[in-house]
């Protein structure tokens, strides 16, 4: 008899950005390092033999959480631990998703056997792979207990083949949750499912007000092309609205010198300067210089806003995501952005995002924080 832990990994980039990242390899976020810590005190003093995670970045980061307190193990990985390859919608948004396919989006919710996309995987191989990869360690460890560190739609696809249930009728497990899954005479056994005890308020689904599904119908942003000149006067207000939070005035705003650049900028690369649409209306917008902070490796957001009716919607976080896949695509290595001092909203906002401050600047209408964000890919290991 073998005892397996399947744990799915902490909070990840598509997690908050909103955004299906299959086997794209994403970081773990601010969030995510915390959860992983809350993981390391679940197992503290349980008995664990080996240990084992698909070989994506967010899985074995989370695994340094069993590293903690169990530093003799060695953490070995295997790609039939993987999630989902979603083919053609990785790294794409939810909410782009749902307005050009909803069915199909539907389907990969509730009945994943029915799902399928350019380039994606069969719901029945996934469950194949998986068990095998847990039936293949229950011979190599007998009578032993093993972490396996994996993702949600891999474990929920698991737990559906084990116990007979619907998929659609599984929620799925919140980050970092434990499912527990007994091997005994080449069957495997699912004892219990989904148990996040250990997160309270490190919760993904509590801080973004998700219930239990967070595949759910939930405020999944749909970013487009901002044109210009049609959505001139969209822009100059989000541009002198920010400008107003930021220095208290409009002395040194220029909306012509401004136009021109985010002309510019959209003319280079059109996911340079986008709107997010929700809910039939536009909700916010992005504008990225392609060319400023390259010779640093960073790219650089020159605007970010939020109607201020809809913040606290996580849309901001998807306009960040946003920023981060362009510039990964490019082969920048960070983001950069300046924020005025005096804008404690924004500074909180972005901290808790992963910015760190790098140095000051004066900007036209007062100082401001130089500020930037790590995005190569990389594993994080729990100090």
């Amino acid at each position: 008899m073998t005892e397996f832990y399947l744990i799915r990994h902490a909070e990840a980039e598509g997690n908050l950005y909103r955004r299906p990242q299959g086997q794209y390899d994403s970081n773990v976020t601010m969030l995510g390092r915390r959860q992983i810590a809350a993981l390391a005190e679940r197992f503290r003093t349980v008995p664990i033999d080996g240990l084992w995670a698909s070989d994506l970045i967010r899985t074995r980061s989370t695994a340094s959480a069993i590293l903690k307190y169990h530093p003799d193990l060695v953490l070995h990985t295997d790609p039939a631990l993987r999630e989902v390859d979603v083919g053609c919608w990785e790294d794409r948004t939810w909410g782009e998703l749902d307005a050009e396919d909803a069915e199909q989006r539907r389907l990969f919710t509730q009945d994943p056997a029915r799902w399928h996309v350019p380039g994606s995987e069969p719901f029945e191989q996934v469950q194949r792979r998986v068990k095998g990869a847990l039936l293949g360690l229950a011979e190599a460890y007998p009578g032993k207990t093993v972490a396996v560190v994996s993702h949600a739609f891999a474990i929920r696809a698991l737990a559906s083949l084990l116990t007979d249930t619907p998929y659609g009728n599984l929620p799925y497990s919140d980050n970092t949750a434990v499912t527990h899954v007994r091997a005994e005479n080449g069957e495997l056994k699912l004892i219990s499912y989904g148990d996040a005890s250990h997160l309270g308020a490190l919760s993904t689904f509590a801080h973004q007000g998700l219930a239990g599904d967070h595949m759910g119908k939930k405020a999944d942003g749909r970013p487009v092309p901002l044109m210009l000149p049609a959505d001139r006067d969209y822009y100059i207000r989000c541009y002198s609205q920010t400008w107003q939070a930021s220095h208290g005035n409009l002395d040194g705003f220029s909306p012509a010198l401004y136009l021109h650049a985010a002309a510019s900028h959209a003319g280079a690369d059109p996911r340079c300067l986008q709107k997010l649409l929700y809910g039939g209306r536009t909700v916010g917008l992005i504008e990225l210089d392609p060319e400023r902070g390259a010779e640093d490796g960073a790219g650089w957001i020159s605007l970010l806003w939020v109607e201020p009716d809809q913040r606290g919607r996580r849309f901001g976080a998807q306009l960040v995501g946003h920023a981060v896949s362009t510039f990964r695509r490019r082969g920048r290595r960070s983001i950069r952005l300046h924020v005025s001092q005096t804008n404690a909203g924004a500074l909180g906002f972005y901290q808790a995002l992963g910015f760190v401050r790098l140095g000051r600047a004066e900007g036209v209408g007062g100082p401001l924080w130089l500020m930037e964000l790590d995005i190569e890919p990389r594993v994080w290991m729990l100090p």
